[in-house]
């Protein structure tokens, strides 16, 4: 997606730009429907909306510019069937280090997401490895980051739903 000013891509997890943006149900039936399918032509997504191709080019264009839509992605199969090893990592850092160490984490291919959190801790990511040993060897590098101060880590046992 690119910024109306500067026709850069926004950076993901960047905020919504227009803080007046406002979804109406169209917009919003729109959005679910990219999100069952975001390679839904938008001949397909107009008939299903019952709305005109234009028009519905056009709110996907607005959704894009106000920062609603931030892109679109492929979800990979996870390890190609062998059952991966997630764990929730709940992380608090050193005053004023958050920037360096989510730089350090973006990095790291295990971390699937983290965000910033209120309470006892900073942030809370969602780590993966192949095996358990990989699991322990992510949380040792995470955990020895310089700005983390303690960690806290539960593995994942089922996954009951995902709506990922």
């Amino acid at each position: 997606m690119d910024t109306p000013d500067s026709g850069k891509p926004a950076p993901a997890g960047s905020r919504v730009r227009d803080r007046k943006a406002t979804l109406d149900g169209i917009d919003r039936k729109l959005i679910a429907l990219l999100q069952e399918n975001a390679r839904a032509s938008v001949t397909e997504l107009a008939r299903k909306l019952k709305l005109g191709r234009t028009t519905v080019h056009e709110r996907i264009a607005k959704l894009e510019a106000n920062g609603v839509i931030l892109g679109y992605s492929t979800i990979l199969a996870r390890n190609l069937g062998a059952p991966a090893s997630r764990a929730i990592v709940m992380l608090s850092l050193v005053q004023r280090m958050q920037p360096a160490v989510m730089e350090r984490l973006r990095r790291l291919p295990e971390v699937l997401t983290c965000h910033t959190v209120s309470g006892d801790f900073d942030l809370a990511l969602m780590i993966e490895a192949p095996q358990i040993d990989d699991l322990d060897a992510v949380l040792d590098e995470i955990i020895n980051l310089p700005g983390v101060e303690r960690c806290r880590s539960s593995i994942i046992m089922t996954t009951n739903f995902d709506k990922g």
